[in-house]
Order: structure tokens, then sequence, then C-alpha cells
């Protein structure tokens, strides 16, 4: 991480932008968020407000699920529109994997509470906790493998490795220019692995805002 690194930027108002950057505070990574103002003054350039939000990197996760907690509200409210996804899905990892319904449903048995879908979507996930250990896991062991059947409240998917039942996990996948975000907790796992892979039957434990989006237009696109 590059101290002064921009990640990105949000429109305030028609004079205002919200900047993000890879800042350091008290020597430690952080995340900081800065007003930049239109200066008539400087050519209408846009300048930096002394005053800036500093976020301590091990917090960042607290306060993104209050802001996906406060965009939940606002989404139930239709003060916020659902996000328009693009036609290109991508690993996290970043490499180009083209979205394709699977031609045949794959042979794990699908949960009776929703209706799933049949597809074939490469995805990486953290392992946050595990019955098998007693510190309740790290997150940072990362797993890349495919999800094979989709559903509103669950998925099927195979990982190189069999991971325990009760295990928690957060989801990720790029999908166009947005990033798949979820909590999910191992239900099921199959006893023996094909190919060198396990199956895995996944509940959804708490879907990020875009996420449901994503996961709605994933099963549209897939029926």
């Amino acid at each position: 991480m590059k101290k002064d690194q921009d990640i990105g930027r949000v429109r305030r108002s028609e004079s205002e932008e919200v900047r993000v950057s890879f800042q350091e505070m008290d020597g430690a990574p952080a995340i900081e968020l800065r007003v930049y103002s239109r200066s008539p003054d400087h050519g209408g350039a846009y300048l930096p407000e002394p005053g800036a939000i500093c976020v301590p990197a091990d917090a960042l996760s607290d306060l993104c699920q209050l802001l996906e907690r406060a965009h939940d509200q606002l989404l139930k409210q239709g003060l916020v529109a659902i996000p328009r996804l693009g036609s290109l899905f991508t690993a996290e990892s970043g490499e180009p994997a083209a979205f394709q319904p699977a031609e045949t449903p794959s042979p794990a048995p699908e949960p009776a509470r929703t209706r799933t879908v049949p597809v074939k979507l490469p995805f990486e996930c953290l392992v946050l906790s595990s019955p098998d250990s007693s510190s309740g896991g790290t997150g940072t062991e990362r797993v890349a493998g495919e999800i094979r059947i989709l559903g509103r409240d669950g998925a099927h998917v195979w990982l190189p490795e069999q991971l325990p039942v009760r295990s928690r996990l957060a989801v990720f996948l790029r999908i166009g220019e947005m990033t798949f975000r979820a909590q999910a907790e191992v239900a099921e796992v199959a006893p023996h692995p094909k190919d060198g892979q396990y199956r895995h039957a996944l509940d959804w434990l708490s879907l990020a805002p875009q996420a449901q989006a994503a996961l709605a237009e994933i099963m549209k696109a897939a029926k």
C-alpha cells in the first residue's frame, strides 16, 4: 500500500466531491475520506478541504457493515436505486471469466426453500471462522473455487479443499465494475471429492446491497 494512493472519488454536489485514498495514521494503514471543492480562484480546479475523516484499516470492516446497513434502509424506502450490472463477470483476482449458465444442472441436490439456477462462476472466499479452530479463525485463509448452483438463500460451490460444516466464509466475486460480497455458512460438504474438488452447500448469512442486486440479475440471466 502506498501512502496518498488514490482509491476513487464520489460526486457530492455540482462543486464538491469526496475522494478516498490510502493514508497512514499513527504509523498504521488507514483510509481517508476528504472533501474537494472547486475553487474559482484556481480556474475551477478541485482543492482539498482542511478537515478529513481517517478510518484505521482494522476498523474498516465495521464501517462497511454500517454503511451497508444504511444502504439497505435507503433501498427499502426507495431512496436509492439498484445499480445496473455489467455483462462481464470477473473473478476477484482480476482474471476475466465470461458468464455462462451451465448447460445442464449439477447433480448436487437443490435446496427446497427457493428456486436455484445452474451457473459457472469463479469466486474466492475467506474463512472467517471454523468450528475446528478455538481462536475462531483469522480471515486470512483465501480459497478459490467455482459456484455451480446459485439461489436466493444459498449456493452450491466446488472448492479444492474440504471445509468443516458450520465454517463461516466471506465470499467475493467481481461482476463488471462491482464486487459481490456476502457472508455464508457451510451447511453441508460432500464426503468425497470429484475431480479434486469438494462440493459445499452454503447458506447466505448476509448479502451486501450490491450482492442482492447482482444475485437477482444472475438468476434472471440464467433462466
